[in-house]
């Protein structure tokens, strides 16, 4: 992987479920003056990611963490062409961040011109769908609305707003169509075309001055010897092709799609951090294999602050999952191992771990394509002893308990490579690195 004599792509990515950590792990890497510019290339603010810092929380759901090293350091955050964006909430997010004192102005954000966007039409025939029979629990972001009219060449571009005539004749088509569903299917009114176009009228000037061509910028940065760093959105077992479809994104989120979300070819990438944490959360339905009791989950959901950045709904909880571990590390392994929140675990006896699938008394060798398997399934837990002493913020490995470092090391096992990061507090400085 990587050529010799250039830079690298670093991906960070969550092969589970979400929410186990991805930003501060970019926000840690950014701390690395050969990292020049971070990435996004799927997805859109469905997405939620935090850092913390002093004692500031910074919430982002489009823009890509490594905006908040531009504190201290220039540093561009790019949002490929793979994603879909709200240019209105987009606007708002870099109104929030300015207001937290991070500097963002198109000096330091770059967003693609080919990036697709969600308009009013989009975010109505979600909300009727949300509100039916065909309710799937979304972020209500209108995400899959938005790939899906993509798919159907109906996409309407970022760049389609340089041009008002080009905009109107692009989104027509898919105005109709939405009009004949939302008054067919659910008879509603219609959408007018001069609502969308008021729509877009009133933050085009101020998003187009984001707006570029991101393909010859970062592949300029890898051909000067620099490093891109790749952040992903959602999770592996959320991809739309490989997850627990259909309760998963409408994107593509293992590290491949970089070719098509941002134009970067895969082969640049020389490291590849995988990112999970201490045991499993999800938000929806299924995929958590081996949930643990109600009344320890409740505890660890407040210990660890378990709630969607974006929803705010509460995650469930569950034991770590070695079968997911191997399904992951077989389809995408990565080249370094992150695992978070272990100190969320101090005081917890015992502690679990799903080691083993069973199925009509037979043992299941591979994590299911028809998630509805899942549902008969029974996990096979095996035990592990916990530890007392606190570990918040210790940095060293030789500082861990002994049952924290087995523990560490079972569930490491089956994502096969170095665990090289491990996060003992949600603070910028309680990490080891190994």
């Amino acid at each position: 992987m990587g050529k010799p004599g250039y830079g690298g792509v670093w991906i960070v990515r969550d092969p589970i479920f979400g929410d186990n950590g991805k930003a501060r792990v970019v926000d840690h890497l950014t701390a690395d003056p050969r990292v020049q510019a971070v990435f996004r290339w799927q997805g859109g603010d469905n997405a939620g990611h935090s850092v913390v810092f002093g004692n500031t929380e910074i919430d982002l759901h489009a823009i890509p963490a490594g905006v908040i090293r531009c504190l201290e350091r220039p540093v561009m955050s790019v949002m490929g062409r793979g994603m879909v964006i709200n240019p209105q909430r987009v606007l708002a997010e870099i109104e929030r961040l300015r207001a937290k004192g991070i500097p963002v102005s198109p000096d330091n954000l770059l967003i693609s011109e080919g990036a697709q966007l969600t308009l009013s039409f989009h975010m109505a025939l979600e909300a009727a769908r949300e509100a039916g029979a065909g309710k799937k629990g979304t972020t209500k972001k209108a995400i899959s609305q938005t790939y899906g009219f993509a798919r159907m060449y109906q996409g309407v571009r970022l760049g389609h707003l340089r041009n008002m005539d080009q905009f109107v004749r692009q989104v027509t088509p898919a105005l109709d169509y939405t009009n004949a569903i939302l008054t067919g299917c659910f008879g509603q009114e219609p959408i007018s075309i001069d609502q969308v176009v008021a729509e877009v009228e009133a933050c085009r000037e101020q998003i187009l001055a984001y707006a570029g061509n991101e393909i010859p910028y970062l592949n300029s940065i890898l051909n000067q010897e620099g490093v891109i760093l790749g952040e992903g959105a959602q999770a592996g077992m959320l991809d739309h092709d490989l997850g627990i479809y259909p309760y998963g994104t409408a994107s593509n989120t293992w590290p491949g799609s970089i070719q098509s979300g941002v134009g970067v070819d895969p082969s640049w990438i020389t490291e590849d951090y995988v990112v999970i944490k201490a045991y499993i959360t999800r938000v929806g339905p299924h995929g958590l294999t081996a949930p643990m009791p109600e009344r320890l989950a409740t505890l660890i959901r407040e210990r660890g602050h378990e709630y969607g950045v974006t929803t705010k709904r509460p995650r469930d909880i569950g034991w770590c999952d070695n079968m997911i571990g191997e399904f992951c590390a077989t389809v995408g392994r990565g080249t370094k191992l992150v695992i978070n929140k272990v100190d969320v675990l101090t005081n917890i006896h015992p502690l679990m771990v799903c080691t083993e699938y069973r199925a009509g008394g037979q043992v299941v060798d591979f994590f299911p394509t028809v998630v509805e398997d899942l549902d008969h399934i029974t996990p096979v837990l095996t035990e592990f002893a916990g530890w007392t002493q606190d570990i918040t913020g210790v940095t060293t490995w030789a500082d861990l308990p002994e049952n924290a470092q087995r523990y560490l090391e079972a569930i490491s096992r089956p994502y096969q490579i170095p665990l090289t990061m491990v996060g003992t507090g949600p603070e910028r400085s309680q990490i080891i690195t190994l």
